[in-house]
């Protein structure tokens, strides 16, 4: 048994807390949290605050309620669900603009790619999918990295923090050529923002590539996964 010493407590009464809301499909208030665990309100919203921000809960009408989030964390193959929810909206772009299409996911410190589909291009860009890639160069990973105060506050470069504050204001991240020579990529976040959410990316060979290019592919991202989306939109 594990002594009382090696435990966090905080990880404890979070988990009760989403013990409860995942048995209330329908929702449940702060106060019948607060009513049900016996805990300081403060603290029951602080953790509830937390929860959403990672997108495992949500909030409507003062009722919070688990997400799909939660629930793909507990399937024997979390990618699948993910895959084939993302998987009309890869092949909708890969029509579209016939260039690698890139699903990627956070997990710990690096970004896996979950799915993707090449081009049929001549010369085209090879995918990685059993690579993990860094979070700071990568351009999901600075997706990543920018919706994670608690990642931001322990960066130090000042450069890279200035391109993160661009990330968060335009929802576009790029990596010209960080990782690899003669390779550019736009990353842009999937059906939410939510740290638990998958993120978009479409890699070009430099002599392909344009801004005006980038700009485009960005709006066509973001209405593809508004229609895909429907009435959640």
């Amino acid at each position: 048994m594990v002594k009382m010493s090696e435990r966090s407590s905080s990880l404890i009464r979070g988990l009760d807390i989403l013990t409860v809301i995942a048995g209330r499909p329908d929702g449940v208030a702060i106060p019948e949290i607060v009513e049900a665990l016996g805990a300081p309100r403060s603290n029951v919203v602080r953790i509830v605050n937390t929860l959403i921000e990672y997108g495992l809960v949500s909030r409507a009408e003062r009722r919070i309620r688990p997400t799909q989030a939660l629930f793909d964390l507990c399937r024997p193959d979390r990618h699948d669900g993910l895959r084939r929810r993302y998987r009309p909206v890869l092949e909708h772009l890969s029509k579209k603009l016939n260039e690698l299409v890139l699903l990627g996911l956070q997990e710990g410190d690096a970004i896996v790619h979950i799915d993707y589909i090449e081009s049929d291009q001549r010369v085209r860009v090879a995918p990685s999918p059993v690579t993990r890639h860094d979070l700071h160069h990568n351009a999901i990973g600075k997706i990543a990295l920018a919706r994670r105060p608690d990642l931001l506050s322990q960066i130090d470069d000042p450069a890279l923090l200035e391109e993160l504050a661009r990330v968060r204001r335009t929802g576009i991240a790029w990596n010209r050529e960080e990782t690899t020579e003669g390779v550019i990529v736009i990353a842009c976040p999937g059906f939410t923002n939510m740290p638990t959410e998958p993120i978009i990316a479409i890699a070009w060979p430099i002599n392909r590539f344009s801004d005006e290019k980038a700009t485009s592919t960005a709006a066509l991202v973001r209405e593809t996964l508004r229609l895909a989306a429907g009435p959640r939109a």
